[in-house]
């Protein structure tokens, strides 16, 4: 029988000779509780691999940084150092593996692979956990290119040509789709325009071009087949053009982009625009939860899902208001979502986070009863009520122009925990629907507001450690609560960073939403130290695709339970691993913060 376990990473990237130095040169060891296996500073001449019990990582100022189970490796880092900087404990009486270091070293040399899962930056372990996951699954919508899904079968014709010989082209080659080149320019002539072309009487000697539009959606060649979707789900067409070094060299249709994407998201689009009651709206937002755990199972991650989901509810609110909302009240007002929802990050349904600005011709009394009318629509469809009511039926969040920017105002003059909560909530607003040019008047009036005040930023700033209680770390409370063995990961792991990233925005003036797209300005500013900048969007990712994973485990449960609450138990030893480091990036991120903006002080 087999003296060490080959079935878990990254002793599963061993081959068989290499596996057999291991086994030959490992031995097992027991260790009490209380005793210590490493003292900082102390020489490391092995490596330890768990095979039952507990051991605790804890730092210099006695916080736990990591607790180590069955199958988890420590301390590889160390081992090339020549010592470790930490000290570790056992919790509950161990039994582990020891590697001899001149083995661990070897196969490290031998095995570049082996290597990496202990020396790659946290960034690179990260993303190679995503490739790694899914290398046996369908090809995702995210790592499939545009050139795979994309059909060289395009047709071209010059813009001189008539529609009947347009019409017999593409029954010749059995198209929907020709591409017009006209006067330097590309244009689209599809099978949709013979239902104008008839209505309008048009004599088929006409030039093409005329029932072309040359305004084109386009892709490039070597994007991602998921953005060519999402392009079409955005813009509410079937098709997009495509590009090869800035040159058009033909189309991607929608079936093309269907081979990829088994549960037709596109179609969801399609429904939402076409929906004319809200009884049809109901059972398309639940088919797009379906699609999410569809999706989810094919590999697409947590943040491409987000973006994904962004354009599908936006569309769904979009419509909610509009079959609600009376002519002259859409088009004098201005309907936004917020939180995670405006920032493109949220996937299942939660709390309803909306408002609405009005203009001042808006009628008042229209505008309460139709909001009221559409938060009950909205938990019909099944985003629940937000407990804080930051919802439309809330006058609150109901207001009028200069009314929304006194009460902006209000918040940085006032800046207290209430206000700084309710200017996060809203810096991360989307207009969903009507004039979008009331949200934008708003904001320009934020940022003339702020004028740099350090004081108000450094409130605003102060909330990345609203979770920051148990000041001895995560691992400590595990110790601390037994057999519960539960985490908060958006109070843990995702808010801290959320609003670091955020703060740091504001500040900076960065005008994006998104926390990937503002961590990119930030690292492009300067602001943010590259390395931590890649390391803090892979772990936030990967934070978010834990709470995902959760999530969709307490839609699935018959038992109620909270969908940010993660259960160790239920993670493997590699995503414990992953956990780990993740949490370490933000505690490393959250440091930058607080130094930023002089949190310490006072």
């Amino acid at each position: 029988m087999d003296r060490f376990d080959f079935n878990y990473p990254p002793y599963n990237f061993l081959d068989g000779r290499q596996r057999a130095a291991l086994q030959k040169s490992v031995d097992i060891a027991f260790f009490h509780d209380g005793e210590t296996l490493i003292r900082p500073q102390q020489p490391i001449e092995h490596l330890y691999v768990v095979i039952k019990g507990l051991v605790k990582e804890s730092g210099g100022d006695g916080e736990v940084l990591a607790l180590y189970r069955e199958h988890d490796t420590f301390e590889a880092r160390a081992l090339v150092e020549g010592c470790s900087h930490h000290e570790f404990v056992v919790e509950e009486e161990a039994l582990v593996y020891t590697i001899p270091k001149a083995t661990v070293l070897q196969l490290m040399e031998d095995n570049p692979r082996f290597g990496a899962y202990f020396y790659a930056s946290v960034a690179e372990k990260l993303s190679s956990h995503s490739v790694d996951r899914n290398e046996h699954e369908f090809e995702s919508l995210f790592t499939a290119k545009v050139r795979d899904a994309y059909r060289q079968n395009t047709v071209w014709l010059d813009g001189s040509a008539s529609i009947l010989d347009a019409a017999q082209t593409m029954k010749a080659h059995k198209t929907k789709t020709v591409l017009i080149r006209h006067q330097g320019k590309v244009g689209l002539f599809t099978e949709s325009a013979f239902r104008d072309i008839v209505i309008a009487g048009a004599a088929t000697a006409t030039p093409v071009y005329q029932w072309s539009p040359f305004e084109l959606i386009a892709v490039d060649i070597e994007d991602f087949v998921f953005n060519a979707l999402l392009r079409m789900t955005q813009f509410n067409i079937q098709r997009v053009i495509v590009t090869e070094q800035g040159e058009p060299v033909g189309a991607l249709e929608q079936i093309d982009v269907l081979a990829y994407f088994s549960n037709h998201t596109h179609l969801v689009a399609q429904r939402l625009d076409r929906a004319q009651s809200i009884d049809e709206l109901v059972e398309i937002a639940a088919q797009m939860t379906d699609s999410i755990q569809i999706l989810r199972n094919n590999g697409v991650r947590a943040p491409q899902l987000a973006q994904l989901m962004q354009v599908l509810n936006s569309s769904l609110f979009e419509k909610v208001w509009r079959l609600l909302a009376p002519p002259e009240l859409y088009d004098n007002a201005c309907l936004i979502v917020m939180g995670s929802e405006g920032r493109g990050e949220q996937i299942l349904k939660t709390d309803q986070d909306n408002a609405l600005i009005l203009s001042e011709n808006a009628d008042i009394e229209l505008a309460a009863a139709t909001a009221a009318q559409f938060s009950a629509t909205l938990e019909r469809l099944g985003y629940p009520p937000c407990p804080g009511k930051i919802m439309v039926n809330n006058p609150a969040w109901r207001k009028t122009l200069p009314e929304f920017k006194k009460m902006v105002s209000s918040w940085c003059y006032s800046p207290g925990p209430e206000s700084m909560m309710n200017l996060a909530i809203f810096i991360d607003a989307k207009a969903v629907a009507g004039d979008e040019g009331l949200l934008e008047t708003v904001k320009t009036h934020l940022q003339k507001t702020m004028s740099n005040d350090a004081g108000m930023l450094m409130a605003f700033a102060r909330a990345v450690e609203l979770f920051d209680g148990h000041s001895k770390g995560f691992f400590t409370q595990l110790l601390r609560r037994g057999q519960s063995e539960k985490m908060d990961i958006k109070k843990m792991g995702i808010f801290p960073v959320v609003h670091g990233i955020r703060a740091l925005s504001l500040e900076a003036r960065i005008e994006d939403t998104n926390s990937f797209d503002r961590l990119h300005n930030l690292v492009q500013a300067g602001i943010i130290d590259r390395q931590l900048g890649e390391d803090t969007a892979e772990a936030l990712g990967y934070l978010m695709d834990l709470r995902l994973k959760a999530g969709l485990s307490a839609l699935n449960s018959p038992m109620p339970s909270e969908p940010n609450q993660i259960d160790m138990h239920s993670l493997s030893t590699l995503e414990r691993d992953l956990l780990k480091d993740a949490l370490q990036v933000v505690k490393r991120f959250k440091s930058m913060v607080r130094h930023h903006f002089h949190l310490g002080v006072g």
